[in-house]
């Protein structure tokens, strides 16, 4: 009887599940041994450990549909989403979107920002799941190799928006994003992510500084998030035909793209916060 409990396999799916959970806690708290990290710090044996917990949370707890893959390029690209829920779940999400859809692109990476890269146990576990601390440099050096790069131009506040500034996109920063994509060449992909805020909303911060962090989120169930659906929607590539690289050094044109995208992904948000049913 033993010996049959332990092939059957949603035992085996649990306990590889522990497994993996194990692994990411002592990731975050600087306690597990990384032997297989890239030049970016992605460590693939944790990534595989927590394969279980991924699968689950994206097939069965969320249930993330994807709509408009093939309108990422394939090679080089920046695609621009919107930061939601209180904890940055949504870049990794991304990323398993893309890997699933596209599995003939390059591997994605998403970008962090400082606040959330060195902040403790986050930083370190995101990291070591292919998360890249955002700067200009990590971005080209991600293009250059032919990846789809997946950035956040709200950064921090956007994390930050309360449960009732939901789907309100912040500022889009200085437009790097737009600079970066002038100088490469690589197209923009705007995209639109509903469902995350429902996951983690955020009820309230707490200072976070004493932590090293930009706040405490205070939320439902603490770091745990809900079931709400999630899904992602890929736009159609931004047009730079026409754009010289120089154009990169031009604040008025710089500008007029950055709104351009923010205003196609808050298009996006808005049609599908229309299109679907229950939350839940």
């Amino acid at each position: 009887m033993v010996v049959h409990a332990l092939q059957n396999p949603a035992l085996g799916r649990g306990a590889s599940a522990a497994v993996g959970l194990l692994r990411a806690l002592a990731t975050g708290l600087g306690l597990g041994r990384s032997v297989l990290l890239d030049d970016y710090g992605r460590d693939g044996g944790l990534v595989d450990a927590v394969q279980p917990i991924s699968d689950f949370l994206y097939q069965r707890y969320w249930r993330v549909s994807v709509d408009g893959a093939e309108r990422v390029p394939k090679g080089a690209s920046i695609l621009v989403g919107n930061h939601s829920g209180a904890l940055p779940f949504d870049g990794f999400v991304l990323h398993l979107a893309l890997t699933r859809e596209r599995p003939e692109l390059g591997e994605s990476r998403w970008l962090v920002e400082d606040q959330i890269f060195h902040a403790p146990f986050v930083g370190p576990l995101i990291n070591r799941l292919g998360a890249i601390r955002a700067c200009p440099e990590n971005a080209q050096r991600l293009l250059e190799e032919g990846r789809p790069v997946i950035v956040f131009p709200e950064g921090v506040q956007g994390m930050g928006k309360l449960f009732r500034e939901r789907y309100q996109l912040k500022r889009f920063g200085r437009g790097g994003f737009v600079k970066l994509a002038l100088r490469t060449r690589a197209p923009i992909v705007p995209v639109a992510v509903v469902g995350a805020e429902e996951s983690l909303p955020l009820l309230a911060k707490l200072p976070g500084g004493l932590f090293g962090a930009p706040y405490i989120p205070i939320t439902p169930l603490g770091p745990l998030p809900l079931p709400a659906k999630w899904t992602i929607r890929f736009g159609e590539p931004i047009d730079l035909a026409g754009l010289p690289p120089e154009a990169a050094e031009d604040p008025s044109e710089v500008q007029r793209l950055t709104e351009r995208t923010r205003e196609s992904i808050q298009g996006m948000i808005t049609a599908l916060l229309g299109e679907r049913g229950s939350i839940f």
